[in-house]
């Protein structure tokens, strides 16, 4: 007997000769009994909790954690992008990003809701809002609704018992279902609770659009008080991009399997790693800076323009000489001056053979955020 899930609801459309269909309510969380537990998923709890307490505890010292933290934020924003849409690449987004050229709203609204978030709570007014930044920015307030209407799966019309989200007048209990779990549940690990509440978001679909992405903001909501500013480090897209294929797969597949225990193992166990892999950059980061500023001080009688372009590749490893001076309110002549001396020094490289608004990379910090 397969476990129960939720509830495959029948509706009839009578605009259409009839036509039957079901739409799937995912089971209330509220009414627990989800999983079981098991030595995996206890291993894989106490690893992640480790991996993020390291992390926590290299980042309460990190002497460049707001450069590092601002990165790794555009780098979770521009993954959550690329899992759902064709988009730019992380590289193609520094350059645009630090050169002025291309539109890279998409991700810096994105940012400005995953910045939003952090100390909001869920709840149906609060995501709507969340969506609305995502999607249109901060400069007017414009919440997305919930949706009035019955959306399906992949735009396929089918009477087969496949998975449609959940029909539109349900969508706000089982919104309101996610909170009151979140929120009363007081014994279950928030990783696991982390794990559900995104499982079970996808599964209503509430909004048009965006409901991936909106998704992945929860996770930050869900798991901030276990992490809390740490875990903007922790670019859990890219780890759900790279495993793109179990991620649908598993989303998509629990409520036929009938148990949760597989997702929630997935979904633990990338967090965990993610964690572990956000504390690596971040050595490896303040490990770079470290070794080119004992490199500039070495330098005898180096202009103050250039700590200042310093400082400023910290945010924008990518960037033009137009564009820098625009950011730092200095003339293009100081800031030229000064990426020149950081490129004679090794520490910047011209990336294009442009004679105008040629792009400088801080080589050695592009290549660790952007490596495979």
């Amino acid at each position: 007997m397969i476990p129960y899930t939720g509830d495959y609801i029948e509706h009839i459309d009578g605009s259409i000769d009839n036509f039957k269909y079901y739409t799937f309510t995912p089971r209330p969380l509220m009414h627990g009994d989800m999983y079981k537990m098991d030595d995996e998923l206890s291993a894989l709890l106490i690893e992640t909790h480790r991996n993020i307490g390291f992390l926590k505890g290299l980042f309460k010292y990190a002497p460049n954690r707001e450069a590092f933290v601002e990165l790794m934020l555009l780098k979770e924003c521009t993954y959550s992008r690329m899992i759902d849409y064709d988009t730019l690449t992380f590289h193609d987004v520094l350059a645009s990003r630090g050169s002025g050229k291309n539109d890279i709203a998409s991700i810096t609204n994105l940012k400005l809701a995953y910045n939003k978030a952090i100390d909001r709570t869920i709840s149906a007014p609060v995501l709507s809002e969340l969506c609305g930044i995502a999607l249109y920015g901060d400069v007017v307030s414009k919440p997305v609704d919930i949706r009035d209407k019955q959306t399906f799966l992949l735009g396929v019309r089918t009477n087969l018992k496949s998975y449609n989200p959940t029909a539109p007048d349900a969508v706000l209990p089982a919104l309101a279902d996610i909170s009151a779990y979140l929120y009363n549940d007081k014994d279950t690990d928030p990783l696991i609770k982390a794990a559900l509440v995104h499982y079970q978001f996808e599964m209503i679909h509430p909004f048009e659009r965006y409901n991936g992405i909106v998704g992945r903001i929860i996770v930050q909501m869900a798991l901030r008080d276990i992490a809390n500013e740490p875990l903007l480090l922790i670019c859990l897209s890219e780890y759900f991009y790279h495993n793109k294929n179990e991620y649908f797969d598993l989303l998509q597949t629990t409520q036929y399997s009938g148990g949760y225990i597989r997702w929630i193992k997935f979904f633990v166990d990338a967090v965990g790693k993610s964690a572990k892999r956000s504390a690596q950059l971040l050595i490896q980061y303040e490990a770079i800076v470290a070794k080119d500023k004992k490199h500039l001080k070495d330098i005898r009688l180096l202009p103050k323009s250039v700590w200042i372009v310093y400082d400023y590749l910290k945010f924008f490893p990518v960037t033009s000489i137009s564009h820098a001076a625009k950011q730092l309110g200095s003339s293009f002549n100081s800031i030229s001056m000064a990426v020149h001396v950081l490129s004679e020094n090794g520490i910047v490289i011209q990336k294009n053979d442009n004679v105008r608004n040629r792009i400088w990379e801080y080589a050695s910090l592009t290549s660790l955020f952007i490596q495979e």
